[in-house]
């Protein structure tokens, strides 16, 4: 019953569960690694490079507009995210 509940949901949406959870997952990953693995900044490229490359063929080759807009997006706000704490950790170590 549930798993019919899910796939109707998916269906509604237009985005595959598959698709979501692969971009979500790696979302998630590349997020985790960023925020809790500071020291770790070439698993960090790795992942986001990963990440950017899937979204990317999904934006390219996938059909529908609604995947091709969900993956746009967790990719800007991933690489938003990024650029962001990447900048203001720059600014801290200058300053102190």
């Amino acid at each position: 019953m549930m798993i019919a509940n899910m796939d109707k949901l998916f269906l509604e949406t237009g985005i595959r569960a598959v698709d979501f959870l692969q971009v979500s997952a790696l979302f998630l990953l590349t997020m985790l690694c960023f925020f809790g693995a500071k020291q770790k900044k070439i698993l960090n490229k790795m992942l986001l490079l990963v990440f950017a490359i899937q979204c990317v063929f999904i934006i390219l080759f996938h059909d529908g507009l609604r995947v091709k807009l969900f993956a746009g997006a967790m990719l800007l706000s991933t690489l938003t995210v990024e650029f962001l704490v990447a900048k203001k950790r720059n600014l801290i170590a200058r300053t102190g």
